[in-house]
C-alpha cells in the first residue's frame, strides 16, 4: 500500500515540477517571481507547516527516544556522504569549482522542498514530518559550516555570520513548535485551520520553483556527465543502505530499539536528490551554479525510481 503511495506521491511532484518548467518557458515565472516563491516558502508557508505538523504530534516517551535517535543518525548520514563526496572528487579528478559543487551536492539533499511534503502524504500524523525536521535541522549545521566552507569563493564570511544563517523563521518555528508540544499547548481552532491550509500550498510552491529552477540552463549535456551519475549512485543508493545496514546493526548490537517511521525517514532523508538550494547559494557565491543545476535536474528526475527503492529497502530490512 506505502508502496503505491510512494509512486503516486512522486508522480504528483513531478507534475507539479512540469507545471513549474512551463510556467517558466512562457515568461509567467520570471526570476523575481522565483526569488519571490523563495521567500514565501522559507518565511511564510514552510513555518506554517512545521507549526501546525509537529504541533499535532502525540507526543510521548517513544517519539522522544526515536528523536534523540534520529538526530544521531542524521549526522552519521551526512557525514558519510560528505566523506563519499571527497573520496569520488579525488578519484574522479573533478576540480575548482565544479569539484566544491560536488562534494556538497553529495552531502546536503532535497529534505525541505521534496522531504517535506513526501512525508506529511506518507506519514500523516506528523510524527513523520517531526523526524524529518529534526534531520533538516541538523543538515542545517552542515550547510552553514562544511557547505560554506567548500564553496571556496567565501573568505569573507566568517564562522559567527555563517552560524547566524541558523537563525531563521524555520528554526525559530520549529523550537516554539516543541515548547507547545512538550507544554501539550493547543493552538485554537480559528488560528490553526488557517495555517493549516497555508501550511499545504509548501507543497505546490516548492515543486513550482523546482520546476523554474531546472529551467535555468540548458540540461541535454548534463546526461552526458558521469560524475553526476556517481554522485546519485553515492548519494542516494550507496549511503542510505550503508546507513541502513548500520542503523539496523547499531539498534541489534546495542540493544536498542528505532521506530520504524524514524527509522525510514533518517535513511530517505538521506537519501533525497540534490538540494535545491544550492543552486541559490552556488550563484550567490561565485561558484558553478550551471554545474548545481545539472545535478538537481538530474538527480530529481532519477528519484522517481531511486526513493521508491530505498523505501522498499527500509520497510524490509
Amino acid at each position: 500500500m506505502y508502496f503505491s503511495v510512494i509512486i503516486n506521491q512522486i508522480l504528483i511532484l513531478a507534475f507539479l515540477s512540469l507545471v513549474g518548467v512551463i510556467a517558466t518557458k512562457v515568461n509567467i515565472i520570471t526570476e523575481k517571481v522565483k526569488d519571490s516563491i523563495t521567500k514565501i516558502v522559507f518565511n511564510i508557508t514552510l513555518p506554517a507547516l512545521i507549526l501546525t505538523s509537529v504541533t499535532k504530534v502525540d507526543l510521548n516517551e517513544e517519539i522522544i527516544y526515536n528523536s534523540i535517535l534520529v538526530f544521531g543518525f542524521s549526522n552519521l548520514g551526512i557525514i558519510l556522504l560528505y566523506a563519499i563526496g571527497k573520496v569520488s572528487r579525488a578519484v574522479l579528478k573533478i576540480k575548482d569549482k565544479k569539484g566544491n559543487i560536488h562534494v556538497i551536492h553529495t552531502m546536503l539533499g532535497n529534505t525541505v522542498f521534496l522531504g517535506y511534503p513526501l512525508f506529511s502524504v506518507l506519514f500523516p500524523g506528523g510524527e513523520g514530518l517531526f523526524y524529518a525536521v529534526i534531520f533538516h535541522l541538523t543538515q542545517n549545521i552542515y550547510i552553514w559550516t562544511i557547505g560554506v566552507f567548500e564553496f571556496n569563493n567565501t573568505k569573507d564570511l566568517t564562522l559567527k555570520q555563517s552560524l547566524k544563517n541558523l537563525i531563521n523563521p524555520n528554526t525559530f518555528i520549529f523550537i516554539v513548535s516543541i515548547i507547545l508540544l512538550a507544554f501539550r499547548v493547543k493552538i485554537p481552532v480559528f488560528f490553526f485551520d488557517p495555517l493549516n491550509g497555508l501550511g499545504k500550498t509548501t507543497i505546490y510552491l516548492a515543486m513550482l520553483y523546482i520546476g523554474a529552477a531546472l529551467t535555468q540552463n540548458p540540461m541535454l549535456k548534463a546526461f552526458k556527465r558521469r560524475e553526476i551519475y556517481v554522485l546519485i549512485f553515492n548519494k542516494m543508493i550507496f549511503i542510505p543502505i550503508i546507513l541502513l545496514l548500520l542503523v539496523n546493526f547499531t539498534t541489534y548490537l546495542f540493544h536498542i530499539h528505532i521506530g520504524d517511521v524514524a527509522k525510514t525517514v533518517v535513511v530517505m532523508q538521506t537519501a533525497m536528490p540534490c538540494m535545491a538550494l544550492v543552486v541559490v547559494l552556488a550563484k550567490k557565491y561565485g561558484s558553478d551554479d550551471i554545474h548545481a543545476t545539472e545535478n538537481l535536474f538530474i538527480s530529481t528526475i532519477l528519484s522517481l525510481a531511486t526513493l521508491p527503492f530505498i523505501y522498499y529497502l527500509a520497510q524490509i530490512l
